[in-house]
């Protein structure tokens, strides 16, 4: 075949443009929609702090209870079908979040949204892991970690605008549209590998090989055996914890205890992800060439660094907004980075069960740490220890990825 050549963009391309509005959407919902719209909640549904951490909490415990099952489905079925399928969980949970009366059905609806979630980031990072080659993962996955950056950030101003003129209810609702509008978009344009375009990876020059019909022989508890394994999975566990202590309460601390306007304290999300698209690109590029062990270390040195920054701000409002901009430019690259790390320290067949597997390590941290953060801000009345305990998460994650050895060793 010469499809090769039939082509003026390498399909890879298109799957990419396909997955960025995918994350796009995905993280306008998780990030964006939950952390902005959450102050008006809390208002509206009259509950606390910790039981704003109840719902959050709802939506990893279903996250991390199928993202196993979906890298597992991503290996056998593939990418496509698998992410096209749970966009339906995705937007009917979130358009639901928009009609919830209380505490409980905001806790059954992010269970729904949780459940489309999961399929959103494993099948997709494996999916492009495979379209590029090996020396271009970084860089595919760099011009990825905007889409979930620019999710978030432009939420934070458009979101604002919506509950003034409408309703917190009314922003979850077109994003649960918008989550709809993904099984059209993916069923149609995304391919689960490139043999089934009849091309190579973007970036290599050899044909793909067939690859035999039979599954790949490996046994699950092998894993869990695998030193690095556990280091990369604690590490992920930690980060995990910082970081949404962060993402997640970012908002709510300049309308609670800074009282700074609401449309102020949104633009904290803005700042955070559009920073973060920059240092997406650079540090993913960067971490192809000096390895993902050591960028990462930096990384989750610096993520610790800019959280103790952002707690000495205080309500001096331009200097917080510095502190969130350096925190945004280490925080975003961490998520693809540790599904790339996956692709470097495990063989190819196993990448989405691994990825899947260590989702439990990333959503236990993302359940604990807000549950935990909202008890400590309703304790003591102050975010302060909240954020330190983020800081200090952010620092054993350097730590542990510290202990990795190369991929080649």
């Amino acid at each position: 075949m010469n499809e090769d050549h039939s082509y003026k963009i390498h399909w890879a391309w298109i799957v990419l443009a396909s997955s960025f509005i995918t994350l796009f959407i995905n993280y306008s919902i998780r990030i964006g929609a939950y952390s902005i719209l959450l102050p008006k909640m809390i208002q509206d549904l009259h509950i606390n702090l910790t039981q704003a951490g109840m719902i959050r909490a709802a939506y990893f415990f279903t996250y991390i209870l199928f993202s196993p099952l979906m890298g597992w489905l991503t290996d056998r079925i593939g990418a496509r079908w698998v992410i096209s399928f749970f966009c339906l969980f995705l937007g009917i949970g979130t358009f639901l979040m928009g009609q919830a009366s209380g505490l409980l059905t905001a806790i059954l609806f992010h269970t729904i949204v949780g459940i489309g979630a999961s399929a959103m980031w494993t099948p997709t990072v494996v999916m492009i892991q495979k379209w590029f080659g090996a020396t271009k993962r970084g860089l595919a996955l760099g011009i990825l970690s905007p889409s979930y950056a620019l999710g978030y950030g432009l939420m934070g101003i458009i979101l604002p605008l919506i509950v003034d003129a409408y309703h917190w209810r009314m922003g979850w609702r077109l994003l649960g549209i918008s989550g709809l509008i993904l099984v059209v978009l993916n069923g149609f344009f995304l391919r689960s590998d490139p043999g089934e375009k009849g091309v190579s990876p973007w970036g290599e020059t050899e044909r793909p090989v067939e690859s035999p019909s039979s599954q790949p022989a490996f046994r699950y508890r092998d894993i869990f055996k695998m030193r690095h394994f556990w280091l990369i999975g604690v590490s992920y566990l930690c980060i995990s914890i910082g970081a949404y202590i962060i993402t997640d309460l970012i908002v709510t601390y300049g309308v609670i205890e800074l009282k700074v306007p609401y449309a102020t304290a949104s633009s904290f999300m803005t700042i955070l992800a559009f920073t973060g698209i920059a240092g997406g690109i650079v540090l993913m590029a960067l971490s192809d060439y000096f390895g993902r062990r050591n960028v990462l270390m930096v990384i989750h040195s610096l993520v610790a660094l800019s959280i103790l920054l952002i707690i000495f701000a205080g309500a001096r409002v331009p200097f917080l907004r510095i502190a969130v901009g350096i925190f945004g430019f280490f925080y975003s690259p961490i998520w693809p980075m540790y599904s790339a790390c996956a692709r470097d320290y495990f063989p190819k067949e196993m990448t989405g069960t691994v990825i899947g597997i260590l989702t439990f390590f990333y959503g236990t941290g993302a359940i604990v740490g807000p549950i935990v953060a909202g008890r400590l801000i309703d304790i003591t009345g102050t975010f302060h220890w909240s954020f330190g305990l983020g800081a200090l998460a952010s620092l054993i994650a350097a730590l542990m990825i510290g202990f990795l050895k190369r991929p080649e060793e």
